[in-house]
């Protein structure tokens, strides 16, 4: 038997509710969908990209392409750091970004190896 529009209303109400807190709880399933994940190449001695605007919660994916290179992904800064080790040819590693403002990843075998992340 199908419903009526009266009867569908309270029903439509709570959905609505339901999503609304979905987007406001910190933390949530609909605050996760929203992060996204930006793949960074690590080849020939350069980032590709250089430069990365993203928000709190994305995630950076390092992946050396090179073939014969490692290298040594690593952030210093007064609010955050992160050192990823040695990383061979052809794996990859993760970074959550959980501070907001902007700094740089450099590779420890590589000085001149730099990218600039700016996370809002």
């Amino acid at each position: 038997m199908p419903l009526c529009n009266r009867c569908l209303r309270p029903l439509l109400l709570v959905g609505t509710m339901g999503l609304a807190g979905l987007c406001a709880a910190p933390g949530s399933a609909w605050a996760t969908l929203a992060s996204t994940t930006r793949v960074v190449l690590q080849k020939g001695r350069h980032y590709v990209p250089t430069d990365l605007f993203l928000r709190l919660g994305d995630t950076i994916t390092l992946r050396n392409e090179d073939t014969s290179q490692t290298h040594h992904a690593f952030i210093e800064a007064d609010r955050f750091s992160f050192d990823d080790g040695d990383q061979e040819p052809g794996t990859e590693t993760r970074l959550v970004l959980v501070e907001p403002g902007d700094f740089v990843i450099q590779c420890g075998i590589h000085p001149k190896m730099k990218l600039t992340i700016h996370v809002q």
